[in-house]
């Protein structure tokens, strides 16, 4: 009875290590084949063509950002080494609060921050190769161009609604929580 509580822990263990593989392997698939397909495999140079997937409203478009969201800080020269310490800090930080999520047994925070870490490494890892996040995915509104982004940016974007939602709904102490609506479990 014993190895299978502990082959049971090494499940629950590899299984968010997996995931958070796989998001990062995915991320940098996706990036790669469309610097390939759109900017002639040159990173740090603008696609040339775009993909039509749904016209006049979303299209694959090869880019690449020097800043954060919304091209914060882009062509800064300190703002790379800024970016750079910060997501070692960032990472630290989500690293530890994994961890005590991990204890409390809060599956769905869990998985949240699973999202958070593997999309910060994914875009750490362009910023740390090629000084800059290869993006490509590009929505229209009407007139308004939303700005391209990636896998990575998907991901911790879908984390921090996990973690919204969390907090709003299935936290023990959440704002809007209902009795018994609680995402506590006894196996973590």
């Amino acid at each position: 009875m014993q190895r299978t509580g502990t082959y049971r822990r090494l499940i629950y263990a590899l299984i968010p290590l997996i995931l958070l593989i796989f998001l990062i392997l995915f991320d940098q698939i996706t990036k790669s084949y469309f610097v390939v397909r759109l900017a002639d495999g040159k990173v740090n140079s603008v696609g040339s063509e775009k993909i039509t997937v749904i016209e006049g409203f979303f299209y694959f478009s090869y880019t690449y950002n020097t800043g954060a969201a919304w091209s914060f800080l882009a062509n800064k020269e300190w703002g790379q080494i800024f970016f750079k310490i910060l997501t070692v800090f960032a990472l630290i930080a989500f690293f530890f609060f994994y961890v005590y999520v991990n204890k409390k047994g809060y599956k769905w925070l869990k998985i949240a921050m699973i999202f958070i870490i593997g999309g910060t490494i994914g875009n750490f890892i362009d910023r740390l190769s090629f000084n800059c996040v290869a993006d490509f995915i590009s929505f229209v509104f009407g007139s308004y161009h939303f700005p391209i982004f990636n896998m990575a940016d998907v991901y911790m974007t879908v984390g921090v609604i996990m973690l919204i939602i969390h907090y709003l709904f299935l936290d023990p102490n959440a704002v809007f929580k209902k009795n018994g609506n609680s995402e506590l479990s006894d196996n973590g």
